[in-house]
């Protein structure tokens, strides 16, 4: 058994969680660790780590179902319902989650909560069932369609957040709490934990506590 990281690391990682926060400096981390190779796969889908020879994933969920793997949380995602200042131009804002059904909103596929939005004032809550004429398996898409004024969408903030402040975006409903999504690095459980995997959770974890503000 090896004690220097080394070897192939087989990651699958989101597509939007690694554009937005990691491929700019996985290079950096490779570059500590030369006989390290990383076979990063991004998919929004959901992987079986074990059957699909997997050394890590990292996954948004709001409950982690899969008691076999350990994991490691890395980061808290608040929602936020969020549209382009021309839709709510055209259309209004809305008032309530109510009034989002006379509303175009854009539907994120995969979300666990891609077919009800649920939104929380004191002790009131509201669940919104999303109709939805554009479905999509990406994040990022869901982000280009608010841009363009297609409607709007319930998506983590740190995604929209250079949006917000650049005044491309503008959050509606503020004074309703909706979801938050929790990271996690999730591993099959392994009394030894090999070196590649654990400076890579390091590497995790040092990247969302500085960049997760």
């Amino acid at each position: 058994a090896r004690t220097d990281p080394g070897g192939v690391l087989r990651v699958s990682a989101p597509m939007t969680v690694t554009m937005t926060w990691l491929s700019t400096r996985i290079p950096d981390f490779l570059r500590r660790y030369p006989e390290l190779r990383l076979d990063l796969r991004l998919d929004d889908r959901r992987v079986d780590l074990v059957r699909d020879g997997f050394d890590l994933a990292i996954r948004g969920s709001d409950q982690l179902e899969d008691s076999s793997l350990v994991a490691r949380r890395l980061a808290d995602m608040p929602h936020v319902l969020c549209a382009a200042p021309a839709y709510l131009q055209a259309r209004g804002a809305p008032s309530s989650p109510a009034a989002l059904k006379a509303h175009e909103c854009v539907r994120f596929s995969l979300s666990g909560h891609a077919d009800v939005w649920t939104f929380r004032k004191g002790a009131r809550v509201e669940r919104v069932t999303v109709q939805s004429r554009y479905s999509v398996s990406s994040s990022l898409a869901v982000c280009d369609a608010l841009r363009a004024g297609f409607g709007l969408s319930l998506v983590p903030r740190p995604y929209v957040e250079r949006d917000l402040r650049a005044g491309r975006l503008q959050v509606v409903l503020d004074d309703w709490r909706t979801v938050t999504t929790t990271l996690y690095a999730v591993y099959p459980s392994r009394r030894h934990l090999s070196p590649k995997i654990r400076v890579f959770l390091d590497f995790l974890a040092k990247t969302f506590d500085t960049t997760m503000v």
